[in-house]
Order: structure tokens, then sequence, then C-alpha cells
């Protein structure tokens, strides 16, 4: 049977062919096919497990951010504590002004700045004391050698009177004042120098450097009015170790009555004291 149906179709090939279909059928095919394309436009079909796994991605993202917020905000929080403890302030009225005091690390910070300064300001007064103490000691060398340049001024005597009547307000370091003066009392050809000297050798009466120089001194003096200058200063001093001297000066000839009364005077007082 279908061997003869397909031997009819191919002896009938050409009227076959030859053959169209009825226009409104092929209207209505056309018309099917232009509203399934037309439809079939309209979305796009995404897969369910697409779905699922957007899903899933979007619950992850969800849970990151939710973590990430927790984890943030303790040290948020404790960085707002610190901020609020450091700027923490306590106010006090005083009459009309309104004074401010600082937190702990701010009252801390304010005392380091101020021992910072309080530090500098020491230094300084330091220096200022360093400075001042050199600028005496080279004052004191300056006036020392012009004390002593005025001593060795043969040409003048009022020079060397001067120099001794101001040798007083030197200091005695190492005994050079005292011995440029002793110098002075026991070998300057004026009377009125050695007086001047004398004088200024008392200031340092209480130094036993000084005494000792006086004492051998009163055995060099052959002036009669250094001698008895001499005396009495030593008197007042109360040195007792010149009673053998004076005791020569009383037993011997040479010496003037003066100088013996004065010598007599002193032992008495110095026996009785």
């Amino acid at each position: 049977m279908e061997n003869e149906l397909e031997k009819f179709i191919q002896n009938n090939r050409d009227r076959f062919d030859q053959k169209a279909p009825d226009p409104m059928v092929l209207n209505r095919i056309l018309e099917t096919m232009h509203d399934k394309g037309a439809k079939e436009a309209r979305g796009v079909v995404i897969p369910f497990r697409v779905l699922r796994l957007a899903a899933a991605c979007l619950v992850l993202i969800s849970c990151g951010l939710a973590f990430w917020a927790i984890q943030k905000q303790p040290s948020v929080n404790t960085s707002l504590a610190k901020k609020s403890v450091t700027e923490q302030r306590i106010k006090t009225i005083d009459g009309n002004s309104e004074k401010t005091l600082d937190s702990p690390e701010l009252v801390k910070t304010e005392i380091v700045k101020r021992k910072s300064v309080d530090a500098v300001d020491k230094d300084i007064v330091l220096r200022k004391q360093i400075l001042l103490t050199k600028w005496k000691a080279r004052s004191s060398n300056s006036n020392k050698l012009i004390v002593f340049a005025g001593l060795n001024n043969m040409d003048s005597p009022a020079s060397r009177i001067n120099a001794a009547a101001s040798a007083f307000k030197l200091k005695n370091t190492g005994n050079d004042v005292v011995d440029a003066l002793v110098e002075a009392l026991n070998n300057d050809p004026s009377a009125n120098v050695r007086l001047a000297a004398l004088d200024g050798l008392a200031r340092f009466y209480r130094e036993a450097y000084v005494r000792k120089q006086l004492i051998t001194s009163l055995k060099k003096q052959q002036d009669p009015v250094v001698q008895i200058a001499l005396i009495e200063l030593l008197t007042r001093m109360k040195e007792s170790g010149i009673l053998s001297e004076l005791d020569k000066l009383i037993n011997d000839d040479n010496t003037m009555k003066a100088v013996k009364d004065c010598a007599y005077s002193s032992v008495f007082r110095l026996r009785t004291s």
C-alpha cells in the first residue's frame, strides 16, 4: 500500500508542486507565528536555580554587613567615651568669671607642660647666675690688677694710698690681696701708705693667716706711728701672741716713750682680758 502511494506521489509530483494553499490558511498561520514571537519577546525566562543562587548571595552579603556593624559598634563607643572623658570640663563660677578645670588627662598634660616651662626657667636662671659669677670674677680680677698696679706705683704715694684704701673691697682669694697689703705695710717707704695698708688688712682680721702676718710685721716696724697703730689693732683683736714682742719693745732703750706707753697699756689689757 505504501509503495503504491509513494509511486503515485512520484508520478504526480508536478501536479502537487503547482497546487497552492488557500490564502486564508496561510494568513492564519502567519498571524499565529507573529503572536507567538511577540509573546516570547515580552519577558526573559530565568531558571529557578539562578534565582536560588542570587538569593543565597544576598543573604550572605546581609549577614556580612550586619557582622561588620556589630564589630564596629564597640570601638566607636570606646572612642566616643574616651573623647568625652578627655573633653570633660568642670565649670565653677568665681564671681562673674567662669573657670574651666580640665579632666585628669588634660591636667596631666598641663602639668608636664608646666614642668617643661619651669625647667627652662630654671636653666635660664642658672645660666644667668653662671654668667654673673663669671662677670664678677673677671671684674674682681680687673680690680685686683688695678689695685696691685697702684700699690707698685712707686712714683706716686697718693696712688699707692688710694690702692691700699680700695683693697679692702676685694675678696682675699688665695691670700693674694693680703700678701700685697703686707708687702706695702712692711716695705713701703711712705708711712702714710703703710698706715693705709694696715687699715686694709684690718678688714681680714678674723683670718689666721692675717693675724700671723700682722704679728710678724710688728717685729719689722721701726716707724713709731705705724708701731702704735699696729699694737692697737692687735690688742683690739685680743692677740696674746704679741706679749713677748711687747715686752721687748718695753725693755728696749731705743723705743720711743709713746710706743712704750702703748705697749704697757696693751700688755695690761691683754693679760686682764
